[in-house]
């Protein structure tokens, strides 16, 4: 596997692979912030490929690549959506997770135990159409070598389409809940989950993927609602898009 890859982290999230599909598993606040995720990836799909946002299959025809999917939470999503998609991850074990649960679910999504760099290398050998929408959501705070990672989610976009990001900000607020509060205080996460020099801000990333031909031109924050239970409970609510960048956010554009 390629040097973006944090070995570490695919081990952890591995040893943790049956557990995708658990809604109050270490997974958790991925399934309960996966709505709010599809939003954001589908007003920002509007803006680019003209598409209308009341659509049942509203991905239909567009090729989405979900980068590190794990278990598939986002993937099927998507796919339910109508998109073609294909997801790829470091971890087999995750992979192996994925395509069973999506068997099940009676859903055809193509997914690859590969790397980016890995992936790459086959489209460039057989110069296959590159994809419309390419999506990293919550994997960048997760590589080792962050300009090799956004180099590979550069290439594997076609000119003009879509590319998402989602991630903890590496902010006092987003180093304080991202992290520690979820990590040690709520465990909604397995403690080490995240690296704080691994964060970046919404402006450092803006900057890093400009030299990569791609133009992020489009923000939000993504913040969970508590209500009593949830504070009972130590767990997160659904989460909703708001302009409080500080702790979790998206953000995309346009890859040149």
């Amino acid at each position: 596997m390629t040097n973006t890859v944090d070995k570490r982290e695919i081990e952890q999230f591995s040893s943790l692979s049956n557990k995708w599909w658990d809604m109050s598993g270490p997974f958790s606040a991925l399934h309960k912030m996966s709505n709010a995720r599809i939003e954001f990836i589908k007003q920002n799909a509007t803006r680019v490929f003209n598409r209308d946002n009341i659509r049942t299959n509203f991905f239909d025809g567009l090729s989405c690549l979900d980068v590190g999917c794990g278990g598939g939470i986002l993937s099927e999503k998507l796919k339910r959506l109508g998109a073609n998609v294909t997801g790829i991850d470091a971890s087999k074990s995750s992979i192996d997770i994925a395509k069973e649960h999506a068997k099940n679910s009676r859903l055809e999504i193509k997914y690859k135990y590969i790397t980016t760099s890995k992936l790459l290398q086959i489209y460039e050998q057989k110069a296959l159409n590159k994809f419309d929408i390419v999506i990293a959501s919550e994997v960048i705070e997760h590589v080792n070598d962050r300009k090799k990672f956004l180099s590979d989610i550069s290439n594997l976009c076609r000119p003009g389409g879509l590319v998402v990001f989602t991630t903890i900000n590496n902010s006092l607020l987003g180093i304080i809940f991202g992290k520690y509060f979820a990590e040690d205080i709520l465990k909604i996460l397995p403690v080490g989950t995240h690296e704080v020099k691994k964060l970046i801000s919404p402006k450092s990333l803006a900057l890093e993927a400009e030299e990569h031909g791609i133009i992020l031109d489009n923000f939000t924050g993504f913040t969970p609602t508590f209500r009593f239970k949830n504070i009972i409970n130590k767990e997160l609510g659904n989460f909703k898009l708001t302009s409080n960048m500080h702790v979790n956010y998206g953000a995309a554009g346009i890859k040149l």
